[in-house]
């Protein structure tokens, strides 16, 4: 088996504002100051990835550190609201753009391209065998019910077959439900039954949003 091990920044100008705006609906009275966070959090914040080139598939540990975190804690520490909102979604940018470099150097390695995502959850994450964390030597691990650092995910990818699916898009399946890249589909999750019209069209935040904004209150 194979391994890539690397670390890489994301340029400025891979994120276009216009469309962050529009994404996470954010005013345009906040484009300076969202601006200047990203150009911040290009130039201080670095991607780690691990990738493990197996015979049918390849499994991926991406993180974007501490640095990310300690910054984040430092924020929401000191109460800005919209601050804490903006580096949230500029993490998840990160990881979108992260995904992409990916998939180019397993194309480059092994002359293939990965299929569909599939992010492991709690459950696969605790009965994940002992030493997966240390074979890349990524500095992620399992603690709390929770990766750390907090803005890390593990997923596996088959190889794709041409026609298939690539990438992460498998959005009808997921029940990663708060995902701002999530694609309107015919949601046959189970997480739908039995929910009101309300709750239906409620905003739904992230992991990290929801800690910065609270639950929906009654």
């Amino acid at each position: 088996m194979d391994e890539i091990r690397t670390s890489f920044k994301i340029a400025y100008e891979e994120i276009c504002m216009d469309s962050f705006l529009k994404r996470y609906h954010f005013e345009e009275k906040d484009r300076m100051l969202l601006d200047a966070v990203c150009r911040f959090l290009t130039e201080v914040v670095e991607v780690e990835a691990g990738i493990l080139l197996k015979d049918e598939q390849a499994v991926c540990i991406v993180t974007l550190g501490k640095r990310y975190d300690e910054l984040s804690n430092l924020i929401v520490d000191a109460g800005h609201l919209l601050l804490s909102y903006s580096l949230e979604c500029f993490g998840m940018e990160l990881l979108s753009r992260a995904y992409k470099r990916i998939d180019e150097m397993v194309l480059e390695k092994v002359g293939k391209q990965l299929g569909e995502y599939k992010f492991l959850g709690d459950k696969e994450l605790e009965n994940m065998e002992e030493g997966l964390f240390e074979i890349h030597n990524i500095p992620v691990h399992w603690e709390n019910g929770m990766l750390h650092p907090l803005k890390s995910v593990i997923f596996t990818a088959s190889y794709r077959k041409e026609g298939e699916k690539a990438g992460c898009n498998s959005c009808e399946q997921c029940e990663n439900i708060t995902c701002s890249f999530r694609k309107v589909v015919e949601r046959k999750n189970k997480l739908y039954e039995n929910v009101d019209n309300r709750k239906r069209s409620a905003k739904a935040y992230s992991y990290g949003a929801s800690m910065i904004f609270g639950g929906e209150k009654e």
